[in-house]
């Protein structure tokens, strides 16, 4: 007997193929959420690299371009300065020179003493403060030593007619159509005297003095703090460190400092040697002695003539030397009248400041005029 078995499938049930579905779709989300993340990660990151290299770029091209042109500003500016400055020195020095020259000639020593002799070229405009002397030419004023009728640099001796130490003011060529009051102070003092820059500053004039109506034969020279200042220092009668001074014949070699020759332009230092003292007359047995000159004064513009003002030397000496060096000077002109025996000699009493009888002395074509 043949037995029919039934199994009925009820739609509630399930079967493999649902589990099978159920895996497969798990397995794509997930494969798909992978690969949506990587490429939305890979393309998220390409944009913001691009954005920030975008970014960083332009900030650094503002940022270089902004250094580089201040940098260049900056380099540009500093060589055309440099530039302007060589360019506006070497012609004012060529200016000043030809100027130099051509004033050059017409000056008359016997009048001048020196002082006016040095009319040296002015500059462009700018502050026109005086100098500062930190010493008078020659450094040793004293004190005196009786046995060898000395006092620093300075020698006495007897029969010579004039003072071995001319005082600003003390009148020259005293009632001659000539006279004048001298706008320096003069040393007659042996011939090794040496001799020192008494400022710092430029050679605005340098000048060979040949021997003409007096003794002569050195050099002249016209300092100023800048090129452009109206005052100067002028130094009369020097001549080169490489002169023989035991040699009465003329040295006319060329000043130098430490081997270097000076010229119109050279820059010079405060105590530096310049020379020896320059000659002075061979009478009165004075044959082994010279001479030297030191004035500060200041130019004077009058119409169409230049002028210029002396000044008492003591009067403009920088502040940590002055009280030493006013002392030196007050120091050789006792020094002179305890050797001479003439207490009234440079009347010191009456004097504005140590070796000046006047504050200033106005020159106009060699006539002084000199105000207390």
């Amino acid at each position: 007997m043949s037995i029919l078995l039934i199994v009925s499938c009820g739609g509630g049930a399930s079967g493999p193929e649902d589990s099978v579905s159920q895996a497969a779709t798990q397995a794509a989300t997930q494969a798909a959420t992978q690969a949506a993340t990587q490429a939305a990660t890979q393309a998220a990151t390409q944009a913001a690299t691009q954005a920030a290299t975008q970014v960083a770029t332009q900030v650094a091209t503002q940022v270089a371009t902004q250094v580089a042109t201040q940098t260049a500003t900056q380099a540009a500016t500093q060589v055309a300065t440099q530039v302007a400055t060589q360019v506006a020195t070497q012609a004012a020095t060529q200016v000043a020179t030809q100027v130099t020259g051509s004033a050059q000639g017409s000056m008359d020593p016997s009048k001048m003493q020196g002082s006016m002799g040095a009319m040296g070229a002015m500059g462009a405009m700018g502050t026109n403060d005086p100098p500062e002397l930190e010493n008078l030419l020659i450094l040793n004023f004293g004190p005196y030593d009786s046995t060898t009728r000395t006092s620093g640099d300075f020698e006495f001796f007897s029969g010579f007619p004039h003072p071995f130490f001319d005082e600003f003011g003390r009148v020259h060529s005293a009632g001659t159509p000539t006279e004048y009051d001298n706008p320096t102070f003069e040393y007659k003092v042996p011939r090794s005297t040496k001799v020192y820059f008494p400022i710092t500053g430029v050679i605005d004039m340098i000048t060979w003095q040949p021997t003409t109506s007096y003794k002569q034969d050195d050099w002249e020279l016209n300092i100023k703090p800048w090129r452009g200042s109206d005052w100067a220092v002028v130094i009369d009668h020097v001549v080169a460190i490489t002169c023989d001074r035991s040699d009465s014949a003329v040295c006319d070699d060329q000043l130098t400092v430490n081997g270097v020759p000076l010229v119109s332009g050279s820059q010079v230092t405060a105590g530096d040697l310049l020379g020896y003292v320059g000659n002075y007359e061979g009478a009165y047995g004075s044959d082994p002695f010279g001479r030297t000159e030191i004035t500060i004064g200041e130019y004077v513009i009058e119409g169409n003539q230049r002028n210029f003002m002396n000044y008492c030397p003591t009067n403009y000496l920088k502040s940590d030397v002055k009280v030493k060096v006013r002392a030196a000077v007050n120091e050789v002109m006792a020094s002179y009248e305890l050797w001479s025996g003439d207490s009234s000699f440079y009347d010191e009493a009456s004097m504005i400041a140590p070796g000046c009888r006047y504050t200033k002395i106005y020159e106009v074509d060699g006539k002084t005029t000199p105000t207390r």
